[in-house]
């Protein structure tokens, strides 16, 4: 019934626009456009109704298949949307009978009739296939049509793509983004993957072992929130090679006996100010340069040569371990950090391989965690225990 309504109200926008309603000094109520004149019919804003009265006029002048399948209920408006500006990005060289052949194959999935299951493709994926709408006519056109599609927006998401970061004032951040297609299933993809690692491995043994430290394990955690600690471990693993190397680097500043004793705070060149600990933490990231100052600000260390394994250091690592050294934690040893394990490098323990462990960013933040304690077992294998 929604969907008949609004193809009878795009109906009567079409109508109007050819009737010229709005030039009607009677009826139209000097109103300066088609657009307007709906709006002051129907309570709305002229922007609104702008773009209803072009896709009415779409529908009542080019595509009857959908025109019929809307004002039947069959097709919801978003689906009419997708159908109607895929049509109108058709080749040139298509002829109407090529045209009217791949809107009815689009509007058949998008209904469903025809199929096996006999459900249609919502918006989303109907727009995914609206770019081989013309495969079932010519392939050919077909790819200069999903050509065209794809360039149109691609430039569109570059005109829309934008984030909005906004610092709450108690410790948090907020923030909106639109980005394009693509880099937003980058972002999805890899979310996914950090949010979703096998629970369950296997110890030396071939008995499963259950990682009790991972998100959501024991725990009330929402989607969103384990989301938006993925997205943390993420931006802790910005690019610190190449181009990109000198401007992700950040600089992070504290004493030399928070260092020690992992009391006091440390302070970023953005002026944020962390924990000792998570300093500490940080500092094993090839992106962060830690900066250790004495009693009377003297610079101690300055660098990262020393204090962080070399990338021959980590090839050797990942012969021994291809994932989290941790029992249970099967995150791939490409996204691990490695920790200095049986000596902390600012105890003077020394960055060699046998002072290298390969942990995961929530393993690597436990095991900077005072309430936790990294022990290695007589099998080899590393497990957390808590502190008592």
């Amino acid at each position: 019934m929604e969907s008949q309504a609004t193809a009878l109200r795009l109906a009567l926008s079409a109508e109007a626009q050819a009737r010229r309603v709005a030039e009607d000094p009677v009826h139209g109520g000097a109103a300066t456009g088609t657009d307007a004149w709906l709006a002051g019919l129907l309570g709305s804003t002229r922007a609104s109704q702008a773009a209803g009265v072009r896709l009415g006029e779409l529908l009542a002048t080019k595509y009857a298949v959908t025109r019929e399948a809307f004002a039947a209920g069959r097709l919801r408006a978003d689906q009419v949307r997708v159908i109607v500006n895929a049509a109108e990005q058709a080749p040139a060289r298509a002829t109407p009978e090529q045209l009217r052949a791949a809107e009815e194959v689009l509007v058949g999935k998008a209904t469903g009739e025809g199929t096996r299951s006999g459900r249609g493709m919502n918006a989303t994926r109907l727009r995914q296939a609206a770019r081989r709408m013309f495969d079932p006519v010519d392939p050919e056109l077909a790819d200069e049509h999903e050509q065209a599609m794809l360039t149109r927006e691609r430039k569109g998401a570059e005109v829309e793509t934008y984030l909005s970061l906004h610092d709450n004032g108690d410790g948090t951040w907020s923030g909106r983004f639109r980005i394009p297609e693509l880099h937003g299933n980058l972002l999805d993809t890899v979310l996914g993957r950090l949010t979703s690692p096998r629970r369950v491995g296997r110890d030396n043994n071939g008995r499963p072992v259950v990682d009790e430290t991972a998100p959501g394990i024991g725990e009330s955690v929402s989607f969103p929130e384990v989301q938006g600690a993925a997205l943390c471990e993420l931006i802790e693993h910005l690019p610190s090679t190449g181009h990109a190397g000198a401007t992700a680097s950040v600089l992070v500043t504290m004493d030399l006996a928070g260092l020690l004793d992992g009391i006091g705070a440390a302070r970023l060149e953005s002026g944020v100010r962390v924990t000792a600990g998570e300093a500490r933490r940080l500092a094993c990231e090839a992106g962060l340069v830690p900066a250790v100052l004495g009693g009377r600000s003297e610079p101690l260390d300055l660098g990262r040569e020393r204090r962080l394994h070399s990338t021959a250091q980590r090839r050797a690592l990942s012969l021994v371990h291809d994932s989290c050294a941790v029992a249970g934690c099967e995150r791939p040893f490409s996204w691990c950090e490695v920790h200095h394990h049986r000596l902390a490098w600012s105890q003077g323990g020394r960055t060699n391989l046998g002072n290298g462990l390969p942990l995961c960013g929530h393993h690597h933040r436990r095991a900077h965690d005072p309430g936790w304690d990294l022990r290695e077992h007589t099998s080899g294998e590393h497990r957390f225990h808590r502190r008592r």
